[in-house]
C-alpha cells in the first residue's frame, strides 16, 4: 500500500520543504458492533462481530491539505460461515484504486484494512480541487436519495452514516453568494465505465436549487433538486432521469415534508418513485453487493422521526413501506452517551420487516445490532 502512496509521500515532503507554515491534527475512534440475524439462505441464525479502530490524521500547509482516514478491522462470529459472508468475499470492489486488503483469515477471525478516505486538496484561485477517496454527495432528501449517484447508501443499511466512497478528481467553486458549481471525474479501469458529470446548485427565490447531468457508468443521468421552507413545512425533492446504453430510460424522484417542532422533534415524510423495479426476489442478494441500492417497487412511502431528548440520548426511527406489495420495515436506533470521561455512545437497534413471505420486504429476516463507539 505504500508504494501506491509515493506520490503523495513526495509532495509531503516538497510541502515541507517549502518553508510554508505546516499543521497537523489527528483524531480517531474505536468501534465494536454485534450484529446478529439469520441467512437468507439456510435459515441458520448467525452473529457477527466486528472491531474497528479508525485513525484520522489531516496535514495542512498553505493552500495544500492531505487527508486520510485509515481504518483497522477484526471480523469474528459465526457469520464468517455464512452463504452471504461468502457472497460479500466474492464480490468485485468498484473503487478505482486498491486501497483495502485483507491481512489475514482464520477460521473464526478475518483482519483486513483499508484507507477508507484519503485526499488531495489544493486551493486554488479558479476553485478547490480534491484528488482521491472521498464522498461526493449531491442528494437533498432523508430517506431516498436518488441524486447521490457516485456515494449511494440504502435507507436500511445498518451503518447509515458509512460510505463507501469515490476513487474521484472534483473541483469545486463558489457561484456568487449563494451558489457552487462542481466537476467529478471517477475513472475506472475500462474507460467505459468512468463517471463524469457537473452540478450546479444556487439558492433563489426562497429555494435552494441544484441541476446535475452526466455519464455514471454505462449510463446518461439528468436531474434536478430543490428544498425550502413555507409556513414552518419544509420541503425536499429530487428528480432524476436516466438512460442505460443497454435498456429503456427511466425515472427516479423524492418528495419530502418535514417539520422540526419545539419539544424538539423532528418528522419527515418522503414518497419515492422508482422507475425501474426489479423482482422482489433479485433485491434481498443483490444490495448486499450491488455498488447501490435496488428495489423491487415502483411506489414508497417512509417516514423519519428523530429527536434528542436530553444531550445523553437520542433516538432514530426509519419506517418505510413497499406500497405495491405492502411490505414494510421499521428501523429505530437508539443512542446513549455514556456518562464517562472518555467520549463514549451505546447504540441498541432493530431491523423488522414484515409481509407476505414472496414480497420485497416480507422475505427478509430481522436484524438486531448493539454498538460501542468510542472517540479520542
Amino acid at each position: 500500500m505504500v508504494r501506491r502512496f509515493r506520490p503523495i509521500l513526495g509532495l509531503l515532503a516538497a510541502l515541507s520543504a517549502s518553508g510554508v507554515q505546516a499543521d497537523f491534527s489527528h483524531s480517531g475512534s474505536l468501534k465494536n458492533q454485534t450484529v446478529g440475524s439469520r441467512s437468507l439462505v439456510d435459515g441458520n441464525p448467525y452473529l457477527s462481530n466486528l472491531t474497528r479502530l479508525r485513525l484520522e490524521p489531516r496535514y495542512r500547509q498553505g493552500d495544500w491539505t492531505l487527508d486520510a482516514v485509515y481504518d483497522l478491522e477484526l471480523l469474528t462470529g459465526s457469520f464468517l460461515d455464512s452463504p452471504e459472508f461468502a457472497l460479500l468475499k466474492s464480490a468485485p470492489d468498484p473503487r478505482y484504486w486498491t486501497l483495502q486488503d485483507e491481512l489475514h483469515e482464520f477460521a473464526d477471525l478475518v483482519v483486513g484494512h483499508q484507507l477508507y478516505r484519503a485526499t488531495v486538496q489544493w486551493r486554488s484561485p479558479v476553485g478547490d480541487f480534491r484528488l482521491g477517496r472521498q464522498q461526493v454527495n449531491w442528494s437533498t432528501a432523508l430517506i431516498w436519495n436518488p441524486m447521490d449517484i457516485l456515494n449511494p447508501v440504502s435507507p436500511l443499511q445498518v451503518e447509515p452514516d458509512e460510505r463507501m466512497g469515490v476513487d474521484a478528481l472534483l473541483w469545486d467553486k463558489s457561484w456568487g453568494a449563494t451558489g457552487r458549481i462542481s466537476a467529478v471525474h471517477a475513472p475506472q479501469h475500462s474507460s467505459e465505465k468512468a463517471s463524469t458529470a457537473v452540478r450546479a446548485k444556487r439558492y433563489l427565490a426562497g429555494v435552494d436549487a441544484g441541476v446535475m447531468v452526466g455519464e455514471f457508468t454505462d449510463v446518461t443521468k439528468a436531474g434536478f433538486s430543490g428544498s425550502g421552507s413555507v409556513a414552518g413545512t419544509g420541503w425536499r425533492t429530487e428528480l432524476v432521469w436516466s438512460e442505460p446504453d443497454t435498456r429503456d430510460s427511466y425515472w427516479q424522484g423524492v418528495a419530502d415534508l418535514n417539520w422540526a417542532l419545539r419539544n424538539g422533534l423532528n418528522l419527515a415524510v418522503e414518497y419515492f418513485y422508482n422507475g425501474e423495479p426489479l423482482s422482489a426476489g433479485a433485491t434481498g442478494f443483490a444490495n448486499l453487493v450491488s455498488a447501490r441500492p435496488l428495489y423491487a417497487g415502483r411506489h414508497y412511502a417512509g417516514l423519519l422521526v428523530w429527536q434528542d431528548i436530553n444531550p445523553f440520548w437520542q433516538y432514530r426511527v426509519v419506517t418505510i413501506k413497499n406500497v405495491q406489495d405492502s411490505s414494510w420495515v421499521l428501523y429505530p436506533r437508539s443512542t446513549w452517551v455514556l456518562p464517562l470521561n472518555q467520549e463514549i455512545y451505546f447504540t441498541a437497534g432493530f431491523q423488522w420487516f414484515g409481509g407476505e413471505v414472496d414480497t420485497e420486504y416480507g422475505r427478509l429476516e430481522p436484524i438486531a445490532l448493539l454498538e460501542l463507539h468510542c472517540f479520542f
